[in-house]
């Protein structure tokens, strides 16, 4: 910590100035802004966090009964979606490697395998009659609600955790 400093002013009869040389100090806050802003540590913390709305996610969906045959104008061969396609759709990934930044949900798109590519997590949570209904509307927004205070609870003290953790090192 900061070491407390003593200076003689102005002579012999002069004033004693009692101040804080606070140049260490406000090199440790540097070094834990550092450590926090650690692109790892980030990383560590947000991922943990995402997985709370993900176990969430999978707690209120409801498993279709059957599988569902998609059909366009009436032509065979249409896709086919497995049960339980959804769940194993939602994930939490980081949608850009320079950043710490994780989104949550139904995964879409090519690097996904077939039985777990979420394409149509919108419909569902628009509530159309054929995924599910009613039961299915609006399940992620309810599941982002329920969660979210919860999630901002646990981030903040994963990020206390570790200024406490780093601090606790430079003071040794």
């Amino acid at each position: 910590m900061a070491q407390g400093s003593l200076q003689q002013k102005g002579g012999a009869v002069g004033f004693e100035g009692i101040g804080a040389d606070i140049k260490p100090l406000l090199k440790q806050f540097e070094q834990l802004r550092k450590k926090v802003k650690d692109p790892d540590v980030q990383k560590r913390i947000h991922r943990a966090v995402g997985k709370l709305y993900k176990e969430e996610m999978l707690k209120n969906i409801k498993d279709a009964k059957q599988e569902i045959r998609v059909r366009r104008g009436g032509k065979k061969g249409g896709p086919t979606i497995p049960i339980g396609t959804l769940r194993r759709s939602i994930k939490v990934w980081q949608i850009d490697k320079q950043h710490s930044t994780f989104w949550v949900g139904p995964r879409v798109g090519k690097r996904q395998p077939e039985d777990a590519d979420g394409w149509f997590a919108n419909i569902v949570e628009g509530g159309d009659q054929k995924f599910g209904g009613n039961t299915q509307k609006g399940v992620f927004e309810r599941s982002i609600r329920a969660v979210q205070a919860e999630a901002f609870t646990v981030m903040r003290k994963k990020y206390d955790f570790q200024i406490r953790k780093i601090a606790r090192k430079k003071n040794k």
